[in-house]
């Protein structure tokens, strides 16, 4: 079993900002861009569970991607440490 590094009480902000990967992952569930409008305010303080529930998305499924995509930073990230 992958080991769940974002989990859904994480807000946003603190998710795309330790993850960068993770940004595209948002926008491509339908989320709005952290970087104009209410979302680049509410990102500070929404947890991902809140997110997922106001932009009518399957937090499992969102979970997962995001995950994903920390974990493939995480490789790219681990592999440049040598």
């Amino acid at each position: 079993m992958k080991r769940q590094v974002i989990n859904a009480d994480m807000k946003v902000w603190d998710v795309i900002q330790d993850f960068p990967g993770t940004y595209g992952v948002f926008r491509q569930f339908g989320c709005p861009d952290i970087h104009k409008g209410e979302f680049a305010v509410s990102s500070h303080f929404m947890k991902v569970r809140a997110a997922a529930h106001a932009h009518h998305i399957d937090l499992n499924k969102l979970l997962e991607t995001l995950n994903e995509a920390a974990a493939t930073h995480d490789e790219g990230t681990s592999a440049t440490r040598h």
